[in-house]
């Protein structure tokens, strides 16, 4: 699950439940807010945090998400209204991502689904999203539940989040599957996700048992806490946008829309043959290919700042939306809106760094780019 953009403007973030846990273990002491919640931007570095999550597991406080519990017989009918993930077709266990999507199909954020019993969902978002889900519940029998500020929730990240699940006593039945389990006599959730490339498990149980959770890991595992800065250039390495940072996702201004799937780079979590979702009648209507959409670059620079103009063929005609620098590429990464005709093309791009030189750049392959290019090919 992708973080939205930062509160820039938030005085007095709220604390999460593991917000005296993650505190205790920040020595580089350095926060900012998401959805009114504060949220750890490093604990020790980024590039030590980039390395544990590469090569062994990191813990991440999920708690800023929005969450909710969808419960009665007509449960996968609402969210099948709400999201394009294919709640209808999930079994118990089974989870599924997708998008929100406005009555025009532009994305006003990403959802993930799970399916925990025959007649409970729960849902997550990015960003609260409480109006989506009351229009969609007219006329349906459902019940419907904000349960952010109630649970706490844990993403164990990396190639070894199974392994340190199971030394610290939580035992997952399969790599796909959501399951009710006890870790030190707490009733826990544990659902599986995927953060770009790396697999990973969140965990949602009861606020109050945030701390005892939290300690069972550090304790009992190898795991290391891991910021929203490292988690930033792994979310750019795998292409997955991030909500109000790389794509509009407030009500629109006039003249200004949200984007379609399709435009964002992520046609694959909006299929047509899906779902009754809301927004699938016009993204049926509007099926040409768009002028613009955004890629993910590798830029020969030190530093680039958002907002820096992409020259393609000598002349601007793209901007960057965010940027990292990432260790694997060696090289700054970062989203831009280009022109689709770009895309499969040998074109001359560069990019303007911090001191006003071009820097020479190349879109590269990410798991979302591969996704994208599976689903539009099925399709033709």
């Amino acid at each position: 699950m992708i973080f939205p953009v930062d509160d820039i403007v938030a005085e007095r973030p709220a604390p999460t439940p593991l917000y005296a846990a993650t505190a205790s273990v920040s020595t580089a002491n350095l926060w900012t807010s998401i959805n009114g919640f504060a949220a750890a931007r490093v604990f020790e570095s980024v590039d030590a945090e980039y390395k544990a999550a590469k090569e062994g597991a990191v813990i991440a406080d999920f708690g800023p998400l929005s969450r909710y519990a969808v419960r009665g017989e007509n449960a996968a009918t609402l969210l099948s209204r709400v999201a394009t993930a294919p709640a209808l077709s999930l079994s118990p266990g089974e989870s599924a991502r997708g998008l929100i999507l406005d009555d025009d199909g532009g994305v006003i954020d990403f959802a993930e689904v799970s399916r925990l019993a025959d007649d409970l969902f729960l849902m997550t978002t990015p960003t609260p999203q409480p109006r989506a889900l009351q229009l969609a519940a007219r006329g349906v029998d459902v019940q419907i539940e904000d349960i952010t500020r109630i649970v706490a929730a844990i993403g164990v990240l990396g190639t070894d989040a199974s392994a340190a699940l199971s030394a610290s006593g939580l035992k997952i039945p399969g790599d796909h599957v959501a399951a009710s389990a006890v870790l030190r006599g707490v009733e826990t959730a544990a659902r599986p996700m995927q953060f770009g490339a790396l697999p990973g498990v969140e965990l949602v149980f009861p606020a109050a048992d945030a701390l005892t959770i939290w300690e069972r890991l550090m304790r009992r595992s190898s795991v290391k806490p891991i910021g929203l800065d490292a988690m930033e250039v792994l979310r750019i390495e795998s292409g997955a946008p991030r909500p109000g940072a790389d794509f509009v996702t407030r009500t629109p201004r006039s003249g200004v829309r949200r984007p379609l799937p399709v435009e964002i780079g992520l046609p694959h979590l909006a299929p047509l043959d899906g779902g009754w979702f809301n927004g699938r009648r016009a993204l049926h209507f509007d099926a040409a290919d768009p002028a613009h959409t955004l890629a993910t670059l590798a830029i020969d620079a030190d530093h680039v700042l958002p907002g820096a103009a992409v020259h393609i063929g000598g002349k601007p005609d793209g901007r960057i939306t965010s940027v990292a620098w990432s260790p694997a590429v060696r090289r700054v990464v970062a989203f831009a809106v280009l022109p689709s005709a770009v895309r499969g093309k040998v074109s001359e791009i560069s990019v303007v760094d911090d001191a006003g030189e071009a820097r020479p750049a190349r879109i590269i392959e990410t798991v979302e780019s591969r996704l994208a290019a599976a689903f539009q090919q099925s399709r033709r």
